[in-house]
């Protein structure tokens, strides 16, 4: 993945001091959206803003209405939780960069994720489109492979968050809490949340959930930069 560079930074603060919009403050910043899986779904559309806040999960990331972001990098993944314990006593999120096939494969439907495109618009005028998300899919060389009596190994798949599933945005796009931000992801079918089991080296069954889909951002989030018209 392109890391975003010190010539980035000065000229998009260049823009904005073309903008009237002087001393902008610009940081490294993430944007972290989901939406559930719906069986009954073949497009999705995402919500950017806090002020949405219809639905919002406490691990996402949105954008605050005063400030705008300079999207450089972005990615997408299904993701989930995994548990422990009938109640629950232990939960941790986890994101997958494709379907764990090799471990069960009434999962296989899942990828149907990486079967779809996306578009993204500001204020209706259509930027980004027919984005193929088969891109954003990585299929590790370490895969799931659950615990067996006499097999002395049991693995995840490795993921290098910062890097697997993520892409250079070329041209850049600007989301704005002064506008209509429309995301959206659209896939020949449908598909449903599914649960599969691992169990670990202790012995311990865990059980994952893949029930949310991800679109991740990288970028620049310029600070009190939005302009109201």
């Amino acid at each position: 993945m392109k890391k975003p560079s010190r010539l980035n930074f000065a000229k998009i603060r260049g823009e904005y001091e073309k903008r009237g919009v002087k001393g902008v403050r610009l940081t490294q910043s993430s944007l972290f959206l989901t939406q559930a899986i719906d069986p009954t779904k073949a497009n999705y559309s995402f919500d950017v803003l806090e002020s949405q806040n219809t639905n919002l999960q406490p691990d996402e990331i949105r954008l605050n209405i005063n400030d705008e972001f300079i999207i450089t990098h972005q990615g997408l993944y299904l993701y989930g939780r995994t548990t422990v314990g009938d109640p629950v006593t232990a939960q941790s999120p986890i994101l997958l960069t494709t379907a764990p096939i090799e471990l069960n494969s009434a999962t296989m439907e899942l990828d149907n994720l990486y079967a779809g495109t996306l578009k993204l618009a500001v204020n209706n005028i259509v930027y980004t489109e027919k984005w193929d998300v088969r891109k954003h899919q990585v299929k590790s060389r370490t895969q799931f492979a659950s615990f067996i009596a006499g097999v002395p190994v049991a693995t995840i798949p490795s993921l290098h968050i910062e890097d697997d599933g993520m892409i250079s945005l070329e041209p850049m796009l600007t989301l704005s809490g002064a506008k209509k931000n429309d995301l959206n992801l659209n896939f020949v079918k449908a598909f449903a949340p599914k649960t599969f089991a691992f169990k670990g080296q202790d012995g311990v069954t865990q059980n994952i959930v893949i029930d949310r889909i991800a679109w991740r951002f990288y970028g620049l989030n310029a600070q009190n930069a939005a302009k109201f018209q």
